[in-house]
Protein backbone atom coordinates (compact mmCIF):
# COMPACT_ATOMS: atom_id res chain seq x y z
CA UNK A 1 0.00 0.00 0.00
CA UNK A 2 1.16 3.48 -0.75
CA UNK A 3 0.81 6.16 1.89
CA UNK A 4 -1.47 8.81 0.36
CA UNK A 5 -0.67 11.38 3.05
CA UNK A 6 2.87 12.27 2.11
CA UNK A 7 3.00 15.27 4.44
CA UNK A 8 1.93 13.30 7.53
CA UNK A 9 4.45 11.07 9.24
CA UNK A 10 3.32 8.00 11.10
CA UNK A 11 4.66 6.79 14.40
CA UNK A 12 6.51 3.94 12.72
CA UNK A 13 8.44 6.46 10.60
CA UNK A 14 9.58 8.25 13.77
CA UNK A 15 10.57 4.96 15.40
CA UNK A 16 12.58 3.98 12.32
CA UNK A 17 14.34 7.36 12.32
CA UNK A 18 15.16 7.22 16.05
CA UNK A 19 16.43 3.62 15.84
CA UNK A 20 18.60 4.52 12.84
CA UNK A 21 20.10 7.48 14.69
CA UNK A 22 20.71 5.29 17.74
CA UNK A 23 22.51 2.66 15.65
CA UNK A 24 24.60 5.38 13.99
CA UNK A 25 25.52 6.94 17.33
CA UNK A 26 26.46 3.63 18.91
CA UNK A 27 28.54 2.57 15.92
CA UNK A 28 30.45 5.86 16.06
CA UNK A 29 31.04 5.54 19.82
CA UNK A 30 32.08 1.88 19.83
CA UNK A 31 33.85 1.50 16.48
CA UNK A 32 35.31 4.80 15.33
CA UNK A 33 36.25 6.54 18.61
CA UNK A 34 38.28 3.68 20.16
CA UNK A 35 40.40 3.48 17.01
CA UNK A 36 41.23 7.17 17.33
CA UNK A 37 41.68 7.03 21.11
CA UNK A 38 44.99 7.95 22.61
CA UNK A 39 45.84 7.85 26.26
CA UNK A 40 47.07 10.86 28.19
CA UNK A 41 50.37 9.09 28.87
CA UNK A 42 50.91 8.52 25.16
CA UNK A 43 50.10 12.14 24.46
CA UNK A 44 52.46 13.33 27.18
CA UNK A 45 55.20 11.05 25.85
CA UNK A 46 54.89 12.56 22.38
CA UNK A 47 54.71 16.08 23.68
CA UNK A 48 57.65 16.00 26.08
CA UNK A 49 59.87 13.47 24.39
CA UNK A 50 63.53 14.27 24.68
CA UNK A 51 63.40 16.51 27.73
CA UNK A 52 66.20 16.03 30.27
CA UNK A 53 63.70 15.33 33.05
CA UNK A 54 62.02 12.35 31.41
CA UNK A 55 64.48 9.75 32.71
CA UNK A 56 64.29 11.04 36.27
CA UNK A 57 60.48 11.12 36.14
CA UNK A 58 60.26 7.60 34.75
CA UNK A 59 62.41 6.23 37.57
CA UNK A 60 60.46 7.90 40.38
CA UNK A 61 56.91 7.78 39.02
CA UNK A 62 56.34 4.13 39.85
CA UNK A 63 57.54 4.60 43.43
CA UNK A 64 55.23 7.56 43.97
CA UNK A 65 52.16 5.81 42.58
CA UNK A 66 52.44 2.52 44.42
CA UNK A 67 51.76 2.10 48.09
CA UNK A 68 54.44 0.35 50.11
CA UNK A 69 53.59 -3.31 50.54
CA UNK A 70 54.16 -3.45 54.30
CA UNK A 71 52.21 -0.43 55.45
CA UNK A 72 51.01 -0.79 59.01
CA UNK A 73 47.61 0.67 59.83
CA UNK A 74 47.15 2.54 63.10
CA UNK A 75 44.01 1.33 64.93
CA UNK A 76 43.81 4.50 67.05
CA UNK A 77 43.84 6.71 63.96
CA UNK A 78 41.12 4.55 62.39
CA UNK A 79 39.03 5.04 65.56
CA UNK A 80 39.59 8.78 65.59
CA UNK A 81 38.66 9.15 61.93
CA UNK A 82 35.52 7.06 62.46
CA UNK A 83 34.61 9.20 65.47
CA UNK A 84 34.93 12.44 63.51
CA UNK A 85 33.21 11.21 60.33
CA UNK A 86 31.18 7.99 60.40
CA UNK A 87 33.04 5.54 58.16
CA UNK A 88 36.21 7.67 58.01
CA UNK A 89 38.34 4.94 59.58
CA UNK A 90 37.17 2.48 56.95
CA UNK A 91 38.22 4.91 54.22
CA UNK A 92 41.65 5.00 55.88
CA UNK A 93 41.70 1.18 55.83
CA UNK A 94 40.48 1.15 52.22
CA UNK A 95 37.20 -0.62 52.99
CA UNK A 96 35.18 1.76 50.85
CA UNK A 97 31.93 -0.20 50.67
CA UNK A 98 31.75 -0.62 54.43
CA UNK A 99 32.58 3.08 54.88
CA UNK A 100 29.78 4.21 52.58
CA UNK A 101 27.29 1.89 54.26
CA UNK A 102 28.12 3.04 57.77
CA UNK A 103 28.14 6.69 56.70
CA UNK A 104 24.75 6.49 54.99
CA UNK A 105 23.08 4.58 57.83
CA UNK A 106 24.45 6.88 60.53
CA UNK A 107 23.71 10.13 58.73
CA UNK A 108 20.20 8.93 57.82
CA UNK A 109 19.40 8.04 61.43
CA UNK A 110 20.81 11.34 62.74
CA UNK A 111 18.95 13.32 60.06
CA UNK A 112 15.57 11.74 60.79
CA UNK A 113 16.19 12.26 64.49
CA UNK A 114 16.86 15.96 63.92
CA UNK A 115 13.80 16.26 61.67
CA UNK A 116 11.42 14.74 64.21
CA UNK A 117 12.93 16.86 66.97
CA UNK A 118 12.36 19.98 64.87
CA UNK A 119 8.78 18.97 64.08
CA UNK A 120 8.07 18.21 67.74
CA UNK A 121 9.45 21.49 69.00
CA UNK A 122 8.05 23.82 66.38
CA UNK A 123 5.03 22.49 64.51
CA UNK A 124 2.95 20.30 66.82
CA UNK A 125 0.27 21.67 69.06
CA UNK A 126 -1.07 18.72 71.02
CA UNK A 127 0.98 17.33 73.86
CA UNK A 128 0.53 13.65 72.91
CA UNK A 129 1.73 14.28 69.36
CA UNK A 130 4.66 16.27 70.69
CA UNK A 131 5.63 13.47 73.10
CA UNK A 132 5.44 10.82 70.39
CA UNK A 133 7.65 12.88 68.06
CA UNK A 134 10.18 13.47 70.84
CA UNK A 135 10.28 9.75 71.68
CA UNK A 136 10.73 8.88 67.99
CA UNK A 137 13.49 11.47 67.71
CA UNK A 138 15.31 10.04 70.73
CA UNK A 139 14.94 6.49 69.46
CA UNK A 140 16.38 7.40 66.05
CA UNK A 141 19.26 9.23 67.72
CA UNK A 142 20.07 6.12 69.79
CA UNK A 143 19.96 3.95 66.65
CA UNK A 144 22.32 6.38 64.87
CA UNK A 145 24.66 6.43 67.88
CA UNK A 146 24.74 2.61 68.01
CA UNK A 147 25.61 2.41 64.30
CA UNK A 148 28.28 5.08 64.81
CA UNK A 149 29.87 3.20 67.74
CA UNK A 150 29.75 -0.09 65.82
CA UNK A 151 31.57 1.65 62.96
CA UNK A 152 34.27 2.87 65.35
CA UNK A 153 34.78 -0.60 66.85
CA UNK A 154 34.79 -2.21 63.41
CA UNK A 155 37.47 0.22 62.19
CA UNK A 156 39.65 -0.62 65.20
CA UNK A 157 39.24 -4.38 64.73
CA UNK A 158 39.80 -4.20 60.97
CA UNK A 159 43.05 -2.25 61.48
CA UNK A 160 44.32 -4.87 63.93
CA UNK A 161 43.34 -7.67 61.55
CA UNK A 162 45.17 -6.01 58.63
CA UNK A 163 48.30 -5.58 60.78
CA UNK A 164 48.17 -9.20 61.95
CA UNK A 165 47.80 -10.50 58.41
CA UNK A 166 50.82 -8.50 57.29
CA UNK A 167 52.85 -9.65 60.29
CA UNK A 168 52.04 -13.35 60.01
CA UNK A 169 51.79 -13.75 56.26
CA UNK A 170 53.93 -10.90 54.94
CA UNK A 171 53.21 -8.69 51.97
CA UNK A 172 54.24 -11.17 49.29
CA UNK A 173 52.67 -14.28 50.79
CA UNK A 174 49.15 -15.50 50.46
CA UNK A 175 46.83 -14.96 53.44
CA UNK A 176 45.87 -18.62 53.09
CA UNK A 177 48.54 -20.98 54.47
CA UNK A 178 47.44 -23.79 52.11
CA UNK A 179 48.33 -21.88 48.92
CA UNK A 180 52.00 -21.96 47.96
CA UNK A 181 53.64 -18.81 46.61
CA UNK A 182 56.79 -18.46 44.55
Amino acid sequence: MVNKNKGNKTISDYIKFISGMLILTLSINFIIYPVMAQTIEEDAGKKYKGTPYQDEFDKKAKERREEPAMMERDPRLACLLSLIIPGGGHIYLRNDLKAVGIFLLTVTAYSFSAYYLYVALSKTDSSTEKKSKLILSGLLFVVGAIIHVVGIVEAYNDAIEINEQQYYFGAERSPCPYIAQK
